[in-house]
């Protein structure tokens, strides 16, 4: 667990929390008072709950989008219990107390790493084409913004892409979100999908493995990658998928051995092209 938790007050102005989570490089923060854990905030929540209908979004407070009803686990838990839990909530982190102190915090990222650390590849592991997300949802470049929020939040995830034809031109997160609503709260409301996106966009094909493209997330913080061939969309991973699959994979085959006598890799096994706007990993 991550025990340098970030944390902030119920009445501190979202603009800043925003600020916050951009500058440390967080998903969420934990809301305390007197010292004890009472909510969170998330970038999900600034999808779901944030009112843009109205130019008033410079007084918004942080307890006016945070999660109040806090869960909470103890330090004992271990990893696939932890991961258990994600799954069955839909969660992505959670916050770790004893005696009602906050004492941590474990995510999605959190989980991926140690596998990352401690698991070899298995001959067998899942593919990409086995547990991606088949149905992505895309908006247009000249849509506004509320069209994709509303979208996002209706669905309750964490990114659109920005499609014109069936071609990718770019994409939007819930990160986006954070980081645009602290740079002009008000502004953001009225703007279009083509000068809030991401391009170009990083994009897999479907043959890499999940013990492959967990490592890949995780050296280059990514969250989510669309999966593409010959330049057609098939689907997306996210890094929720990565992990409820892999955990459930390695739980399975927990009594594999790894082959010593295997070489290890000494060069990348993907390709890198660039057509309009996407970049391509291609597996060899």
């Amino acid at each position: 667990m991550i025990r340098d938790v970030v944390c902030i007050h119920r009445e501190d102005n979202l603009i800043e929390a925003a600020h916050t989570m951009i500058g440390t490089h967080a998903s969420c923060l934990v809301v305390l008072e007197d010292y004890k854990p009472i909510g969170i905030i998330t970038e999900r929540d600034f999808i779901k709950k944030l009112d843009m209908t109205k130019d008033h979004s410079e007084e918004m407070l942080v307890n006016d989008i945070m999660t109040k009803k806090l869960f909470t686990v103890d330090t004992h838990l271990n990893l696939f219990e932890a991961q258990e839990i994600m799954k069955g909530h839909n969660f992505r982190k959670l916050i770790i107390v004893e005696g009602g102190d906050l004492k941590g915090i474990i995510t999605q990222t959190d989980l991926c790493g140690i596998v990352a650390v401690l698991k070899s590849p298995h001959p067998k592991a899942p593919l990409v084409k086995d547990v991606m997300t088949k149905k992505v949802l895309m908006v247009a470049e000249d849509d506004k913004f509320l069209k994709a929020k509303n979208l996002m939040a209706l669905k309750d995830i964490g990114s659109v892409l920005v499609a014109d034809k069936g071609e990718i031109r770019g994409m939007f997160t819930e990160f986006d979100i954070v980081s645009e609503f602290f740079l002009n709260p008000n502004k953001l409301r009225n703007s279009y999908m083509k000068d809030l996106m991401s391009s170009p966009v990083i994009c897999i094909n479907h043959d890499f493995d999940l013990f492959q493209v967990n490592k890949f997330m995780l050296e280059h913080n990514f969250r989510r990658l669309p999966v593409v061939d010959d330049h057609k969309i098939l689907g997306i991973i996210t890094q929720t998928d990565v992990a409820r699959n892999l955990y459930e994979f390695i739980e399975k085959n927990k009594d594999f051995v790894e082959d010593k006598k295997a070489k290890p890799e000494t060069e990348p096994d993907y390709t890198i092209k660039k057509k309009g706007s996407i970049i391509l990993y291609e597996k060899k």
